[in-house]
C-alpha cells in the first residue's frame, strides 16, 4: 500500500490550557482507504510516543520499513480499509510535519526550540478537531490508539463525544501514574544532559542524539517485559562461549546496540521532552470532582484494552476506568490479553487484537 503524507494548515489561533495561543498552526496526517458519501466510516488513529503520521504503508515502493502499525491497517487488516476510511496525524508538538520545538516560529524564522508552548493531551485533541473540519468528518465511527494514542481517544471521549461514537483505548489508564510521572522525567534528563543539548537550542548544529539513544534504550526496559526478554533472547550468546571481551557478547545486549545504532535520526529530541509532558498532566479527573463526574458526557460504546503483562498500565487501572465509565450509565467492555510483550503488545502482538477490535468496530 502506497500513501502520500498530507500537511493541513490552520490560520485561525488555537488556545492552549496553558493560556498561551498557536496563532497558526499545521498537522500532518495519512488517510488509508476511501471515505463514503455518507461520511460515517472515518476512524481517527492516535500515535504513540514517538510515532508520526506514518501508520501503515510506504511512501515509496523502495522504502525499508512501512507504518508503525502496518500490521493492523490495510485491506482485510485489524482496521480494515475495504471497509473504513483510517485517518492518523501527527500530533501537535511532534517532529513528524506537525508544528512542534523543531518547526519555523513565523515571529522569528527560526525553529521554535523551547519557545514552543507546552502543550497537553486536550490542546492535541482540540487541533484534531480542526483536522475533523478540515476533512469535512463531523462525526467519527471510532476514535483510537494506544499509550498517548489511547489517552487521546479517551480526551475526545470526554470533551468531544458528540463528534465520536464510539472510543478505543489500549494500554492506557484514567491518569499518568506517579511510576510513569518519573520514568519520563529520566528519559527527558538523559536528553538535557546531552552536552549537545544546549538548552534546547541545538537546530542547525549537532543534535544531542546521544541523550536520545540512552532514553530509547531505558525505554526498552520498560516497554518489553522480563518474559519477553527471556522468550525472545534468554541467555543466548552471539558466539559460542564466552569471548571474555568488554562488547556485546549476549544477544540481548546486541539487539540493545542495534537499537542505539539505528536510532530515528530524524525524531527531535525536544519533541520527546513535550509529548512525555504532556503524558505528566493527563488526568481525566483534572478540574472535575472525581474521575465518575469527569465521564458524565463520554460516549455510548467503549473498548478498553489492557494486557496481563504491561505493569506501566495494569489491567486492575484500566478496570477501575470502567467502573466509572459504568456508574455513568455508558457500555463499556473492558478485555484483558496475554502477550509476553507488555506494553508494547499492541505494536508487536496484533494478532491477538485484531478479533476483539473486529467485533467491537462492526
Amino acid at each position: 500500500m502506497i500513501v502520500s503524507p498530507e500537511l493541513a494548515q490552520f490560520t485561525e489561533p488555537l488556545h492552549l490550557e496553558s493560556g498561551r495561543s498557536l496563532n497558526r498552526f499545521e498537522l500532518a496526517y495519512e488517510c488509508y482507504g476511501r471515505l463514503n458519501d455518507r461520511k460515517d466510516n472515518a476512524i481517527l488513529i492516535g500515535h504513540g510516543l514517538s510515532g508520526t503520521a506514518h501508520a501503515a504503508g510506504r511512501h515509496h515502493p523502495e522504502d525499508f520499513r512501512p507504518g508503525w502499525w502496518d500490521a493492523a491497517i490495510g485491506p482485510g487488516k485489524m482496521f480494515d480499509t475495504d471497509q473504513f476510511f483510517v485517518v492518523c496525524s501527527n500530533v501537535l508538538g511532534g517532529c513528524g510535519g506537525s508544528s512542534g520545538p523543531s518547526s519555523e516560529n513565523p515571529d522569528t524564522g527560526r525553529p521554535y526550540a523551547l519557545d514552543f508552548p507546552v502543550v497537553t493531551i486536550l490542546d492535541m485533541v482540540r487541533a484534531q478537531v480542526r483536522l475533523s473540519d478540515h476533512l469535512g468528518i463531523e462525526r467519527w465511527h471510532c476514535v483510537a490508539g494506544g499509550c498517548l494514542g489511547g489517552a487521546q481517544a479517551l480526551t475526545w471521549g470526554q470533551h468531544f463525544s458528540g463528534r465520536v461514537n464510539s472510543v478505543l483505548s489500549v494500554g492506557a489508564t484514567a491518569e499518568t501514574s506517579a511510576h510513569s510521572l518519573a520514568f519520563f522525567e529520566v528519559i527527558r534528563e538523559t536528553i538535557r544532559r546531552d552536552p549537545n543539548w544546549n538548552g534546547g537550542n541545538y537546530y542547525g548544529g549537532p543534535a544531542p542524539t546521544s541523550g536520545l539513544t540512552l532514553g530509547s534504550l531505558i525505554g526498552m526496559l520498560f516497554w518489553m517485559s522480563p518474559d519477553a526478554m527471556d522468550t525472545r533472547f534468554g541467555r543466548e550468546k552471539v558466539k559460542d562461549g564466552p569471548q571474555f571481551t568488554l562488547g556485546s557478547e549476549y544477544k540481548m545486549q546486541a539487539f540493545l546496540q542495534n537499537i542505539a545504532t539505528n536510532v530515528e535520526r530524524k525524531f527531535d529530541p525536544n519533541t520527546l521532552l513535550y509529548v512525555t509532558r504532556a503524558m505528566d498532566y493527563f488526568d481525566l479527573s483534572r478540574g472535575y470532582p472525581n474521575l465518575q463526574g469527569a465521564l458524565e458526557s463520554f460516549p455510548d460504546r467503549t473498548l478498553l484494552v489492557s494486557y496481563k503483562t504491561d505493569w506501566r498500565y495494569p489491567p486492575h487501572k484500566i478496570e477501575r476506568l470502567a467502573e466509572a465509565i459504568r456508574r455513568v450509565g455508558r457500555s463499556v467492555e473492558h478485555v484483558t490479553l496475554e502477550s509476553i510483550f507488555g506494553h508494547g503488545a499492541y505494536l508487536f502482538d496484533v494478532e491477538k487484537l485484531t478479533p476483539v477490535v473486529r467485533k467491537f468496530l462492526t
